[in-house]
């Protein structure tokens, strides 16, 4: 009998397309990790830059910029882009702050501010005792319906997570 010696045996070739789909099983949920943060690092770069010049704007003016006044109701854009980015359209008062973003973004964002003595975002922890300002980015990247929220506070150098128990991620 002559054996054949090109080519590979149906046994090797499905042995080959089972360890292929194993290691796409694997990598697939990793990929999608890795692309929600990498979109993630674009609110928490711009929010770096708004607490930066905030600061620069209390430095100057001797209070925080209040480009949504002391509410949250505002924000730049109007909705949330989802998954395809948007231009920034900025308005009198972020161009007023100085901040804009590098890009086309994914995120809504807004930033509140006020004086000693007025009330404070709920759940920001802020003291009110003193001039404060709180900034938000708001998104939906995975577009469920679900907004994900980071924040940044004039009396804080972190930013903070609204899905932080669920892992982090929306």
């Amino acid at each position: 009998m002559k054996r054949r010696t090109q080519g590979f045996t149906i046994t090797e070739l499905m042995i080959a397309i089972v360890i292929i789909g194993v290691l796409a099983a694997l990598a697939i949920p990793g990929f999608a990790s890795y692309i929600y943060r990498s979109r993630v690092t674009e609110a928490t770069t711009f929010l770096g830059e708004i607490k930066q010049r905030q600061e620069s704007y209390r430095d100057e003016f001797g209070r925080y910029c209040g480009v949504n006044g002391t509410d949250w109701g505002n924000y730049n854009p109007t909705t949330i882009p989802g998954l395809d980015p948007v231009a920034w359209t900025p308005n009198a008062a972020w161009t007023q702050l100085g901040a804009s973003p590098d890009g086309p973004i994914r995120f809504q964002y807004a930033t509140v501010a006020d004086v000693p003595g007025t009330s404070v975002p709920t759940g920001s922890n802020l003291d009110n005792a003193d001039h404060w300002f709180a900034a938000r980015a708001q998104g939906d990247l995975n577009e469920d319906g679900t907004p994900f929220h980071l924040e940044i506070y004039s009396q804080s150098n972190h930013i903070y997570n609204s899905a932080a128990g669920k892992g982090g991620w929306e």
